[in-house]
């Protein structure tokens, strides 16, 4: 792999890295409890524990933030979108 690919390669996860950690910080103080109300009651060490995951998997936890805080648009994970069908055929 020429040197400018792989240097615009960890530039990008370098960027990558730095949204992800800069996310995970208010996520692991609101977030979490958002998404999952068993996590509101979270200890110190469980916030730390989620920290790593919520930074790697950071757009989809804020897709997954913004859902619970009502702002996500377009069906939620299983469901179609569409109405519901009225007994016919």
């Amino acid at each position: 792999m020429p040197y400018p690919v792989a240097e615009a390669l960890v530039i990008v996860l370098a960027v990558y890295a730095l949204a992800g950690v800069c996310f995970a910080v208010p996520f692991v103080w609101r977030g979490a409890g958002a998404i999952d109300p068993a996590a509101r009651g979270g200890t110190w060490g469980f916030r730390v524990f989620i920290f790593a995951g919520a930074a790697a998997l950071w757009p989809l936890m804020l897709v997954k933030w913004r859902r619970a805080a009502g702002g996500g648009g377009g069906p939620r994970e299983g469901e179609s979108g569409s109405a519901p069908r009225s007994g016919g055929r």
